[in-house]
This record gives structure tokens, sequence and C-alpha cells, in this order.
């Protein structure tokens, strides 16, 4: 891995085999699925220590991703008593490298 490329993407020592995963996918879908398979890993009670506008996850579909990783950006002006800001900021990691794999595979010529 690019030397540089490797201190700016920290985010994924959390959780090293999922952001290895998104790295290896070959297709738009792929990403999707892999996504939703995370999304339906968290807990319920991980739900309750979001903000409550992000409370409503949920990944049908490639804008999902998107919109989600835009939203999850925007926590900051959601903080409650109950919000877990490292949490919060774990799941948005996920959505964001998703977000950035997404728009990799759009540039490639087969895609």
């Amino acid at each position: 891995m690019d030397p540089i490329l490797d201190t700016t993407r920290g985010f994924e020592k959390r959780d090293p085999a999922w952001h290895n995963a998104l790295e290896t996918v070959a297709s738009v879908d792929e990403v999707v699925a892999l996504v939703r398979e995370y999304v339906a890993g968290l807990a319920p009670e991980q739900y309750l220590q979001m903000p409550e506008s992000c409370r409503a996850l949920r990944v049908k579909a490639e804008d999902d991703i998107e919109y989600w990783t835009l939203r999850l950006s925007q926590r900051h002006a959601s903080r409650g008593p109950h919000v877990d800001t490292e949490l919060t900021q774990e799941i948005f990691d996920h959505f964001l490298h998703a977000t950035l794999r997404l728009a990799h595979l759009r540039r490639e010529p087969s895609h």
C-alpha cells in the first residue's frame, strides 16, 4: 500500500477485515452488499447510541450509501446526551470508505 495513504487511513485499523474486503470487491453491487451486511451487524443498542437523525440507517441501494455518508458527516450538529461519538465516527468511517470505493469503481473503464 502507498505509505501516504497508509497514514491517512488509520480508521481501517478498527475493522481491517471489513475494510480489506471492501478494497477487493469488483462491483457497485458488491459494495452495497458489504455495507448492508455491516449495517445488519449493528446491534439495536448501537442505533440508540447514534444521533437521532441517523437512527433510521438503512441501505437498499448505492445512493443510500452516499446519503448516509453525508448524514453521518453532519452528526456534530445533532449531538445528544446519549450519543456515542466514537461509535458514530466508526460507522461514518465505514460509510466514507464505501463511498470512496464506489467513486473508484465508477472511474474504472469497465463500470
